[in-house]
């Protein structure tokens, strides 16, 4: 079994910094700055290439475990940690700092550099590249790895700027990364656009992002699309879609938004027990290795309150089911005759679900 630890670095009344140590090896850092009986806020961030994607989800089930135990030690309501999974794109640091990170690193890689010797602080660059940078000579299995990942990323659409006759979005991954950048220019009911990767994409991501740009323009004012993929400055592959083509493409995406949710998709694990309090962790198989919310259940009596704090929200459908697996799962531990449930997204009250047993005479 793999050896997990928390090293403090620095630790004061209101905070903590950790080194996150797996198997005796640096591989993170966990921040956190809370106010006690009130707020927690913080973040977890992970060196990709100081671990393998599959030790990844250990990690961050054992932070998160550790970071439930401040919320109960402290008595905390509100908590907000982000997390990452990613290499740095620099540190700022002292003199001192500076050297003690370079011995500990130094084992490790020789990407990292100095610059400026008299100044006060220094930037220390790591030029480790991302995961689509890999060559292919690094063997199939990497490709192959690769290429799971990037089939289980979420993308978002983000318009930046709308001007009179073009548009520009962003694309973000569900770790909030830029993955693309897409400028449309609008000729009449014609729109001609380009979409700049920062990486070398598949078919699925291509086809994934102009689904994205088309669905945010009216169907009815446009006839033509023309899209032009740019990798690394040249054209890789160009996607025409005429009026036809739109309106198959609206169609698919309204069937699949209409697609009623599996219930195979979705796992409700018991993640921790503390008497009167069961915490839950809630998966979907679509979304990959990661929770997509945690539910809390108070089951102190037998009208069971809780709440879902969701970290993808999905539609009143998800919703409903999730709740509807989570009493299934409650059955098992309690005999209860109601059960209300608030769901929250971001801190905010996006659904409400209350359950009450049928009384048999």
């Amino acid at each position: 079994m793999a050896d997990m630890m928390l090293r403090p670095d620095l630790k004061t009344a209101g905070g903590e910094v950790c080194d996150i140590m797996y198997n005796g090896e640096f591989v993170g850092t966990l921040t956190l700055v809370y106010r006690e009986s009130d707020r927690l806020k913080g973040s977890i961030h992970l060196e990709r290439q100081s671990m393998r994607k599959v030790d990844k989800n250990r990690v961050y089930a054992f932070t998160q475990s550790y970071i439930q135990d401040v919320l109960a030690a402290l008595n905390i309501k509100a908590c907000e940690v982000g997390v990452s999974y990613s290499d740095y794109d620099y540190v700022i640091a002292t003199d001192d700092a500076t050297l003690s990170t370079m011995v500990e690193e130094d084992s490790r890689s020789n990407n990292y550099y100095l610059d400026d010797d008299d100044a006060d602080y220094e930037w220390v660059n790591d030029d480790a590249s991302r995961f689509d940078d890999i060559d292919a000579a690094s063997g199939p299995e990497s490709l192959d790895m690769i290429e799971q990942r990037r089939q289980q990323l979420g993308y978002d659409l983000v318009n930046v700027g709308e001007y009179r006759n073009h548009v520009e979005y962003h694309v973000y991954d569900k770790e909030s990364e830029l993955v693309a950048e897409v400028i449309t220019h609008i000729y009449g009911s014609d729109v001609v656009g380009e979409v700049i990767w920062q990486f070398d994409p598949f078919d699925e991501e291509m086809d994934s992002v102009t689904e994205l740009v088309v669905a945010d323009f009216d169907e009815d004012e446009t006839d033509t699309f023309i899209f032009n993929m740019m990798y690394d400055g040249e054209i890789i592959d160009t996607v025409e879609l005429t009026h036809i083509d739109l309106l198959d493409l609206v169609t698919d995406m309204k069937a699949e938004s209409l697609r009623p949710p599996e219930r195979e998709d979705y796992s409700i694990i018991l993640a921790r027990d503390d008497g009167d309090t069961l915490t839950y962790e809630i998966y979907q198989q679509s979304y990959g290795g990661l929770p997509i919310g945690t539910a809390t259940v108070d089951i102190s009596s037998r009208q069971l309150t809780g709440f879902i704090d969701f970290r993808e929200p999905g539609d009143s459908d998800d919703r409903e089911l999730i709740a509807a697996l989570l009493l299934e799962e409650l059955d098992k531990e309690k005999d209860y005759e109601t059960f209300n449930v608030s769901m929250l997204y971001r801190n905010k009250l996006i659904d409400e679900i209350w359950f009450e047993t049928d009384q048999i005479h």
